[in-house]
């Protein structure tokens, strides 16, 4: 049965299947919505070089558009200016997206994070819906934090991310007010958003698609190995770095001895200079790059490193590896983002060094430990992280803010 209710999107970046960890989320938000048979209007927002995202943004026209599904571009150098009192956008390119999605007339505006809500927010519409990742105040917050503990005396470096920061949340604040409904990704955020005086929000699953796990997979080697595997800058990256150095290696060679444990460290990019610098001396770590395999490789360690100890965000690489059926040894503060990570249960969590050993030395003594948890973990992906069980959770809250209001009994 076709549905023509008409639904502008909003998004920064190409939507894409497999590459980019936001832009794979919205992807396969958008692709129920797509079978649904909604008319909708897709504003893409590109920044800098839009020559570098043509090929993404051909594959994706090819894919998506039809007579029901029409994509808009807009390419600016940059739409945001972080200010020291205030940011501001740019929206002088916006005017014939703005102009088309105000023709489109269109019952609901979907806006997937802050900048598309704020551009957003121009187009008028029945209701509105905002997805939110990581909150911008809190990233530019602890990114600065952590370059003020690699650099101590740059001081005045990090009052600038602090009133970055600072700006941000009043982004937050005036932008959301607007929208019906704001659905956050991470559970901590829900206190986080709560605090900018905004009501109407909650926390749901993502979509994150996987490959199956090995149905064979090879035995664990005889020394303790485990994977530590992402974004390699990011600010989850940039804290469990941090962590492992401070926290968790000396810890491991009191208990494992020099050259007795191996930490795979993978993921695209170079590694950040300080931590370079940090493990020339520890053989321990091995950079071993971009993992072609990723399902083989994690199926042959010990289990899978997320030291995060900033409380922000739901980690895609924890999501990965929970689908994968591998032991996830994380930071307490990782499950605040994520309630479906249970000490014991679902994962193993550590809340300082000490206990996040104590969970490593488990995980290589118990394999049959190891093997329950992990298999829980791939049950609770499965039942809410799955595209199909969470793209279908999306699909039910737009269902939700277009049904006629109910009239007083």
């Amino acid at each position: 049965m076709t549905n023509h209710r008409r639904v502008v999107i909003c998004s920064l970046g190409v939507p894409h299947p497999r590459e980019g960890a936001s832009l794979v989320i919205i992807y396969n938000f958008i692709e129920p919505l797509r079978r649904a048979g909604f008319d909708i209007l897709h504003i893409v927002l590109l920044e800098g070089d839009s020559a570098a995202a043509g090929p993404a943004l051909e594959s994706y026209r090819t894919t998506v558009e039809s007579p029901h599904y029409e994509i808009v571009t807009v390419t600016t150098r940059k739409f945001v200016d972080q200010g020291p009192r205030a940011h501001t956008i740019d929206l002088s390119g916006c005017s014939r997206a703005i102009e088309r999605a105000t023709k489109f007339r269109a019952d609901l505006v979907i806006a997937f994070d802050i900048v598309p809500a704020w551009v957003a927010a121009s187009i008028p519409s029945r209701r509105k819906l905002a997805w939110l990742g990581d909150l911008n105040f809190q990233t530019t917050y602890y990114h600065g934090l952590y370059g003020l503990q690699e650099r101590p005396w740059r001081l005045l470096s990090f009052a600038k991310f602090w009133l970055a920061a600072r700006n941000w949340r009043h982004v937050y604040a005036k932008v959301l007010a607007d929208y019906d409904e704001v659905i956050v990704s991470a559970e901590s955020s829900v206190a986080q958003i709560a605090g900018l005086g905004l009501r109407n929000h909650g926390y749901r699953p993502y979509p994150w698609p996987v490959d199956d796990p090995p149905s064979d997979p090879s035995p664990k080697p005889a020394t303790p190995t485990f994977m530590f595997f992402g974004n390699l800058v990011g600010l989850g990256s940039r804290s469990a770095l941090h962590f492992m150095v401070a926290e968790v290696y000396r810890r491991l060679i009191g208990l494992w001895g020099q050259g007795g444990f191996q930490i795979l460290i993978a993921g695209r990019g170079h590694l950040p200079e300080w931590f370079s610098v940090a493990i020339a001396d520890k053989p321990e770590f091995v950079r071993i790059g971009f993992v072609e395999d990723l399902p083989a490789t994690l199926a042959g360690c010990h289990g899978v490193l997320v030291p995060i100890d900033v409380p922000v965000g739901n980690r895609t690489r924890v999501l990965y590896a929970l689908s994968q059926g591998a032991l996830v040894i994380a930071h307490a503060n990782v499950a605040l983002g994520n309630p479906a990570l249970i000490d014991g249960e679902t994962c193993a969590l550590g809340h300082d060094g000490k206990s996040f050993v104590a969970r490593m030395e488990r995980a290589f003594a118990d394999p049959d430990w190891s093997q329950r948890i992990g298999e829980a973990g791939r049950t609770a992906y499965m039942q809410l992280f799955h595209p199909g069980r969470a793209g279908a959770d999306f699909l039910s809250r737009v269902e939700a803010l277009l049904a006629p209001p109910q009239a007083d009994t």
